[in-house]
């Protein structure tokens, strides 16, 4: 594409402030040079050096070195030679404009003179011996993911009967730079379930794995992986991978009471992500589709599912900032691997992203809205579907006169308080913040539409447009210069070419105001007669669309033209314009969507549903929040992409929104940085650690790739081969550094222990641990029991009837995620998760031994047992499980353990005991329960309800006696599962 561009790698501004900062100081003297070591040094280095030297650089500014002074840190150049009154650090230690350095106790007059005075003479500093200090900007030239993909070529295989893929030619280059031998290969059946699991997510049947084992076709491995490929799993597993990237959740987290909590178009999005990996969907498409399928896929109405990942976010009670912010984290961090959210309220500490970069992609965002469509058509018989049609017609219908209504309502109340609107435009700063302003009463004035007038004004500023041009010559003048002023603007010629201006207006300011409230009266008078005359025009005749006066009719449109009008209320749903209505106004609404969105959800035949990033009808610029406050407008950022990928000259956005640009920018095979971290991604799932160890972080502060070559040998195969991940999936798997052994066996492990203890050189295979999808839906592979249907809605994992399908389809509910998620440590919904943590700690035990899933499993796995042959049982367990029979000591430990059972049967607990059997004390017949062991009600996964119960996400339920708890009754023990209710133990 025409304006991605790499410019050596960051745009030539970048490379021309490199050799200003690098330069020396011109024509300074040896006097000037004695006069800083003597002055200057001492004071850099006893009040600043311990802040902003090698150890600290706060502000990002760092002053041992006469480079990073003049490129400064994050407010700009701290010194700029020659201007004193220009140089951030004379401003600070003068304690100017609100900067105060050294912050304890400023410099003596003398000291801060003397700086002033070498600031003017050229900030002179010695050439020889000052320390070699690398600037950020030399920085960001030289790092290794902003500088364009290399094509390398593999290097000559060391053993040839080891490399089976170029991607073992690389590896075997480091070991032998190391001096390192690999592992050897696994055995067969651990390489099926290996691949099984890293595919699918799911082991391998027993009878799958001997005839594996058993199969003497040499290119059976090969034809294992293919078939894993091709499998309806493969799609389940990378999905769920997938997810944590977007940060998929069923629910919106906490949302007001009025709004129904579950997304309509969740599964949708995860539906189509599953499909997408199954297809092997080009991952540049795949990325398309899911930041601008409207636009990218007009013809394909089953694609606007992929726009969740851009709309299943958080929702974060409506604040319009925040659910921007999460867009541009997850589809920067997402896609290319940059924190650009960091930019929020300053530029980036670390990275060449500005602040003026996060807001053009603000800016983006902020010009759309979302629609909820169907993607295909309701199923059912015909007169379920007609049933269906019409029960949804009339709740649309209700919500649609109901939005329309109080937009009328709305947009009546605006056009009869122009003065107070215009009244608000002079003083901006009392306007609350988007975010922070709820508006109670219907007489309210509403910020959101003061601030469209603000933006209406500086678009009509900008056209010199003629009926607000008395207005902004006024408004420019000092209120102190107003009185006697005002006659001299009005009388200004208007410019070259310029349309006079309206009459109307000319005559209602035919003499100057006396200040600008009286200005603002004589526009609030001249609205309210055109409202007026167009009010008994419409009176006499309905069908008249416009008034005859010409000058009338253009003030007529500032008060009514669709979409442009101050007064007008986006035609958009209740979640993108409940800004511009009172709160009523707002439960009203919310109401009647959650009985259209429950209805969607909750009928059998109900299609699934979308919700489309559509552009708005009116584009705007975004502006510079400055320190991140959205009531602190600055500069305008025009819509662009990111300048450490596009150049400091990028085009600015020109076709809507600019979704569709960003998101062919994103995928240009020229941007070093998005082939790069999805290879990364897929690396990291089948390794355990990416060859970049921070996979959704390739900015200054990530670590070096661990075999650089072979990373963008991997991008440059996945775009030239077409983007195609399966493609990426076969160069790994069948390569010999996959197959190795994970537990060593080489002949210089010992060595790779000492050398490479954290194997990044590759030298073995690391373990794979199960995550929880895994675990659970192995558990119900083992029995049988496993419900294999693609896709649909979700439903919760535990309570109520026993769920079977895979984990995949459990509901995500972000406010209530059951506590055993966070015990194995599933992703946060919430955010955007590059990898999961693995942590160890007593309540994944506990979850083990006491929850009813586990135990339903077991007693489904012994149901299957041939009784009277505790051996084969024995056996059929361990093929069942582990797809292997039990070693001798396994066998031997099996059958002494049911000896021991038989011998001895444990005796019937109390009846009271039984009602607790999940986690239980004894109370202290003494003591009694503690004062705050409280019955609670029974949550049964969406919400509370039921008898009373005591829930314990991680130990599972316990039942609260007849009568409460008394002396010598049974209590739940505490659990420290994250979620679960305080207990009393």
């Amino acid at each position: 594409m025409s304006h991605l561009r790499l410019v050596q790698p960051i745009g030539t501004a970048f490379a021309l402030a490199i050799c200003l900062a690098c330069a020396p100081a011109r024509a300074q003297s040896a006097a000037d040079v004695e006069a800083f070591e003597r002055e200057i040094r001492p004071l850099l280095v006893e009040k600043c050096l311990s802040c902003h030297g090698p150890e600290k650089q706060k502000g990002g500014l760092r002053v041992d070195a006469r480079a990073p002074l003049l490129e400064g840190g994050d407010s700009g150049p701290a010194v700029v030679p020659g201007k004193p009154e220009e140089s951030l650090l004379v401003q600070a230690v003068k304690r100017e404009d609100g900067l105060e350095m050294p912050p304890d106790a400023p410099l003596s007059p003398k000291q801060a003179a003397a700086l002033e005075r070498w600031v003017a003479s050229g900030a002179a500093w010695p050439a020889d011996g000052a320390p070699a200090v690398e600037t950020r900007k030399e920085a960001w030239a030289r790092h290794w993911a902003f500088r364009p993909m290399a094509r390398p070529e593999p290097p000559d295989a060391g053993d040839a009967s080891w490399v089976r893929t170029p991607v073992d030619a690389f590896v075997a280059e480091k070991h032998a730079e190391a001096g390192l031998s690999p592992s050897p290969e696994a055995d067969r059946r651990t390489l099926i379930r290996r691949l099984s699991y890293d595919l699918t997510g799911l082991p391998p049947s027993p009878e799958e794995v001997a005839a594996f084992v058993a199969d003497p076709d040499p290119t059976a491995y090969e034809k294992l992986v293919d078939r894993l490929l091709a499998s309806k799993r493969y799609g389940e597993q990378w999905a769920r991978h997938w997810l944590d990237v977007a940060r998929y959740a069923d629910t919106k987290g906490y949302v007001y009471g009025r709004e129904e909590r579950f997304f309509v178009h969740a599964p949708a999005y995860r539906d189509w992500v599953v499909k997408a990996f199954n297809d092997d969907l080009p991952y540049d498409r795949f990325l398309l589709d899911q930041i601008a399928a409207d636009q990218a896929e007009p013809d394909d109405p089953s694609a606007l599912a992929a726009l969740g990942f851009v709309t299943l976010g958080r929702r974060f009670l409506g604040v319009t900032h925040d659910i921007i912010d999460d867009r541009i984290d997850v589809v920067t961090r997402g896609t290319m691997g940059l924190t650009v959210a960091c930019s929020r309220c300053h530029d980036h500490k670390f990275d060449p992203i500005p602040t003026a970069d996060y807001y053009a992609l603000y800016g983006v965002f902020m010009n759309c809205t979302e629609r909820l469509v169907p993607l295909a058509e309701p199923s059912g018989s015909e007169a379920e579907r007609a049933a269906f049609e019409a029960e949804l017609k009339k709740r649309r219908d209700a919500l649609e006169s109901g939005v329309a209504s109080a937009r009328e309502e709305a947009s009546r109340r605006i056009r009869s308080r122009v003065a107070d609107y215009l009244t608000a435009q002079l003083d901006l700063s009392k306007v609350p913040a988007d975010g922070f302003d709820v508006i109670l009463y219907a007489d309210d004035l509403v910020p959101a539409s003061a601030r469209r007038w603000q933006a209406y004004l500086a678009a009509a500023a900008e056209a010199d447009d003629p009926i607000f041009r008395p207005w902004r010559r006024l408004a420019a003048i000092p209120e102190a210069e107003f009185a006697a002023r005002a006659a001299g603007v009005l009388a200004e010629p208007d410019g070259s070419g310029a349309a006079p201006v309206n009459a109307r207006v000319a005559s209602a300011f035919a003499s100057p105001p006396a200040a600008m409230a009286e200005a603002v009266e004589r526009y609030g008078r001249l609205f309210a007669e055109v409202e007026r005359e167009w009010a008994e025009l419409r009176k006499a005749d309905p069908a008249a669309t416009a008034l005859a006066d010409p000058d009338a009719e253009a003030l007529r449109k500032v008060l009514y033209e669709p979409d442009r009008s101050p007064c007008w209320i986006p035609d958009e749903p209740i979640v993108t314009i409940e800004a511009f209505l009172d709160n009523n106004q707002d439960v009203k609404l919310w109401q009647l969507q959650g009985e259209v969105d429950r209805w969607l959800m909750q009928s059998p035949v109900a299609p699934p549903y979308a919700s489309a990033l559509t552009d708005r009808a009116e584009i705007r610029e975004p502006r510079v929040f400055r320190r991140g406050n959205a009531a602190n407008p600055g500069d305008l950022a025009p819509r662009r992409f990111l300048q450490v990928v596009a150049g400091p000259d990028a085009p600015a956005f020109a076709n809507g929104s600019g979704r569709l640009e960003l998101a062919r920018a994103i995928i240009d095979p020229e941007n070093p940085l998005t082939a790069r971290v999805w290879v990364n991604r897929i690396w990291a799932q089948h390794f355990g650690a990416g060859l970049v160890r921070t996979p959704s972080d390739f900015g200054i502060r990530s670590e070096p790739p661990s075999h650089p070559e072979l990373l963008d040998w991997l991008a440059r195969r996945l775009v030239d081969g077409g983007w195609s991940t399966k493609t990426i999936h076969r160069l790994i798997l069948l390569s010999s550094t996959y197959r190795q052994r994970s537990n060593g066996g080489g002949p210089d492990d010992e060595k790779a222990k000492l050398a490479d203890p954290e194997n990044r050189l590759l030298w073995r295979t690391n373990p794979h641990r199960l995550t929880f999808e895994e675990a659970r839906d192995s558990a119900l592979a083992a029995t049988g029991e496993l419900d294999a249907r693609i896709g649909g809605r979700g439903t919760p994992l535990f309570g109520g009837a026993e769920n079977r399908r895979r984990t995949l389809y459990g509901v995500v509910d972000r406010q209530f995620l059951p506590g055993v998620f966070r015990v194995f440590d599933f992703a946060n919904p919430d955010l955007h998760i590059p990898s999961r943590s693995e942590t160890t700690v007593p309540q994944q035990a506990l979850f083990a031994m006491n929850h009813p899933f586990p135990a339903a499993r077991a007693r489904a796995l012994a149901a299957r047992l041939s009784p009277g042959d505790d051996d084969a049982s024995t056996r059929a367990v361990f093929q069942a499980v582990l797809q292997r029979d039990p070693t001798a000591d396994e066998a031997s430990a099996a059958r002494e353990f049911l000896a021991d059972a038989a011998a001895a049967p444990p005796p019937a607990p109390p009846a009271e005991s039984l009602a607790w059997s999940y986690g239980c004390v004894t109370v202290d017949p003494a003591s009694g329960p503690s004062k705050d062991f409280r019955p609670m009600p029974h949550f049964d996964g969406q919400g509370w309800g039921g008898g009373p119960q005591w829930p314990d996400p991680v130990l599972g339920w316990a039942r609260i006696t007849a009568g409460g708890a008394t002396p010598g009754t049974i209590r739940p023990a505490r659990s420290s599962g994250a979620g679960s209710r305080r207990s009393a133990a």
